[in-house]
């Protein structure tokens, strides 16, 4: 690779790491509703998530991205779908923190 190639390389690579979303906060009400579906329903696909939880899409993808970096879901993948479901951790959450709408 050419030093110019490289310099353009490094311009398109800050351009995309520019446009990339990221939650800048977190609404614990997102996450207890996104915790109370996957606990009561189980295993589903991101799409069926979003519309049951009232979410874009790109919404819910971002929260569900930070649920598998703080350990709360595990993805899976059946016939070619991703499916989403809580793993231990995540049930724990929700078991002691949300359900009957404990405090917080």
């Amino acid at each position: 690779m050419s030093k110019s190639q490289k310099v353009r390389h490094k311009i398109i690579q800050s351009k995309l790491n520019q446009n990339k979303r990221e939650l800048k906060r977190i609404s614990w009400d997102i996450v207890k509703k996104l915790l109370k579906l996957l606990y009561y329903d189980g295993g589903m696909k991101k799409t069926y998530i979003s519309t049951k939880c009232n979410l874009s899409y790109d919404k819910c993808r971002l929260y569900l991205e930070w649920m598998d970096v703080m350990d709360l879901i595990k993805r899976e993948i059946d016939g070619g779908f991703e499916i989403i479901s809580l793993n231990e951790k995540g049930i724990d959450l929700y078991t002691k923190k949300f359900r009957d709408d404990a405090k917080f």
